[in-house]
């Protein structure tokens, strides 16, 4: 009696869960979902529809692109925009040793293939200023972007530099040494230099521009200038600037500044 009543138990849950799995199959179906084993099935596409062997098409792969270095052919960028005006923008700074590094940007009257360098003739700065020799040294040039060769050594006199493509724009860098002096009577490290450009043999009336730069300048003058437009410069450490531009022929420049401590 026990043992018929278990078997009827065990059929009546067997029942139940034929039911549920039943139901659950339908509620499947009817969300739209299907078995896992059926979507796999589903998503495999016809024989029909699978292209032979024979018809594939291999995509011939891209050639590997090579990119080269752009060659760097001048000391410093090349000037960008329109050539303007003739003239020269000089900038300079001062260094712990005496001596400054100087860039030159210069646009050409005309156009040339061929420039003159000579130091600055700084006598006229003062008497005590005639016993020293200047000299550029690390002289960097380039011609319309192109860079110049330049003879080894410093430039202590009359150097001509020649390039092949006629060109309205130079650019100059070096470092000009043997051009500062201690300031009498002053504060120990105080010193005055006098410096122009590097470049020779231009039009007398070619205006210059020159901007200073560095937290220990103090002035900038211009001592060729007449009385009145003496005091030629402006601004504030870390820079001074020529108010307005001064032509070649007198175009020396005095700078008074506490010398650098070296790091």
């Amino acid at each position: 009696m026990a043992g018929a009543r278990a078997r009827d138990a065990l059929r009546r849950s067997v029942g139940a869960l034929t039911v549920t799995a039943l139901l659950g199959s339908a509620v499947v179906a009817g969300a739209g979902l299907t078995w896992p084993s059926s979507a796999a099935t589903s998503a495999r596409p016809p024989a029909s529809a699978v292209p032979s062997q024979s018809t594939l098409v291999r995509p011939t792969p891209s050639p590997a692109r090579t990119i080269l270095p752009t060659p760097r052919t001048a000391p410093t960028p090349r000037p960008s925009g329109p050539v303007g005006a003739p003239g020269i923008a000089i900038t300079t700074r001062p260094e712990s040793d005496g001596s400054f590094i100087v860039s030159e940007v210069i646009t050409l009257p005309a156009p040339a293939t061929e420039a003159v360098l000579r130091p600055p003739t700084i006598g006229n700065a003062g008497t005590r200023f005639k016993q020293l020799r200047p000299a550029a040294m690390q002289v960097e040039v380039s011609a319309g972007g192109q860079a110049v060769a330049v003879p080894d050594g410093p430039v202590r006199s009359e150097v001509t530099l020649r390039w092949g493509s006629s060109t309205r724009q130079l650019q100059l860098r070096y470092r000009l040494t043997q051009v500062s002096l201690t300031s009498r009577p002053a504060k120990a490290g105080r010193s005055v230099a006098a410096f122009g450009s590097l470049l020779g043999r231009m039009p007398a009336d070619l205006p210059i521009k020159v901007v200073v730069t560095g937290r220990t300048v103090l002035s900038l003058t211009c001592p060729q200038l007449p009385l009145a437009r003496l005091s030629c410069g402006a601004g504030i450490a870390p820079k001074f600037w020529t108010l307005r531009p001064i032509p070649f022929r007198q175009s020396l420049v005095l700078v008074q500044y506490d010398r650098p401590v070296r790091r």
